[in-house]
């Protein structure tokens, strides 16, 4: 998904954007629960008036009444505060300046260390920045970050939305596997335009992306690669955060490892995490092991399965790439007909029980 030629367009146009956008940017624009302090010389109930921005975007104030702050910035805000001053003071001076930006915020999600609300206090914070200001990225994170930018409805919907977000993935993860056929009921769906899975793991629990892109997000959704050969991936996460951005970073999921291996189970996906690497979670390939055919089943964009044939043997002495897994993968170790013979007549004669696919 991360590599698709969509994603990347959309990921160049975003970058595109934003990168002209903060080289202009010298003021920011107020919006709710920002914080405002006010003083005007002379006028004692506007001596060192601070005021919060309202849900609706307006702030009242001593002689001036109520007044539309939400999309000024402090300059135009201080020229329209002068001229609701007029009619009572001759050229009245006027400061105006924001303590606090509670509408510049974004909501950090997933395998972070503190999910939650990042406030920006300036134009050049990037998205590595923010999820840095999250605690960083915990050691079970996937290799992507999703991006939503500028959801819809200001900062009360962006703590709505994040705070769902972290309830779902306090959920305990599972997944519904079969262990005798080697398949897995739950699939990473993609999208309609094949651009982003309709779901991503978080840690503990699936976020539906799909529909934030749709329902509340400002534009399509991106996916940035951490280990991608994508020419200028790196920079990327280099890339300006946006008030109103969610920053997604998926938890790696669990990968299923079946077979003729000594320790099948569930085996979390990290950073990094290849076939070859969760086979030796499972304690590695037993003897009778036909390490040439393995096979690793994973759904598709569409949630069909498909079906990878791995040579083990070759990986190992690097004639093979090493495949990452994802989340929901299965891999399959089968026994080997010309060793499983021998292997059972040893076990037969040491009293050492068969494995069993079941656990």
């Amino acid at each position: 998904m991360a590599n698709s030629d969509a994603n990347q367009v959309r990921l160049k146009a975003l970058w595109d954007k934003r990168s002209a956008r903060a080289e202009k940017t010298t003021d920011f624009p107020i919006g709710p629960g920002d914080v405002i302090e006010v003083e005007v010389p002379g006028v004692d109930d506007l001596k060192d008036r601070t005021v919060r921005v309202s849900g609706s975007g307006q702030i009242e104030l001593p002689l001036i009444g109520i007044i539309q702050a939400t999309g000024q910035t402090e300059a135009g805000l201080r020229e329209k505060l002068r001229g609701a001053l007029g009619k009572y003071m001759y050229d009245p001076q006027v400061d105006v300046f924001v303590k606090e930006y509670h509408s510049r915020q974004v909501a950090v999600v997933g395998a972070v260390r503190n999910p939650g609300l990042v406030t920006l206090t300036g134009s050049g914070e990037t998205i590595l920045d923010v999820i840095t200001q999250a605690g960083g990225m915990t050691p079970d994170s996937a290799d992507e970050i999703v991006v939503l930018p500028e959801v819809k409805g200001g900062s009360d919907q962006l703590r709505e939305i994040a705070n769902s977000m972290a309830e779902s993935s306090s959920a305990k993860p599972g997944t519904d596997a079969d262990s005798h056929t080697g398949t897995t009921q739950t699939a990473e769906a993609g999208s309609a335009t094949g651009v982003m899975p309709a779901s991503v793991e978080t840690g503990g629990g699936a976020v539906d992306l799909a529909t934030l892109e749709r329902e509340v997000s400002n534009g399509p959704a991106v996916v940035i690669p951490l280990k991608s050969s994508m020419r200028g991936s790196g920079r990327y996460m280099n890339m300006p955060a946006n008030p109103g951005d969610i920053i997604v970073v998926p938890g790696g999921g669990n990968v299923m490892v079946t077979g003729w291996v000594y320790k099948p189970g569930y085996f979390q996906v990290g950073s990094g995490l290849t076939v070859l690497g969760a086979v030796g979670s499972a304690g590695g390939a037993m003897f009778a092991a036909n390490t040439a055919d393995a096979t690793l089943i994973r759904s598709d964009g569409s949630g069909n399965k498909v079906s990878i044939s791995v040579n083990l043997d070759k990986i190992s002495k690097g004639e093979d790439p090493d495949i990452p897994v994802r989340a929901n993968d299965v891999i399959d170790v089968p026994y080997s007909d010309v060793k499983i013979g021998p292997y059972v007549f040893y076990n037969i004669l040491t009293r050492v029980p068969l494995p069993t696919y079941g656990f």
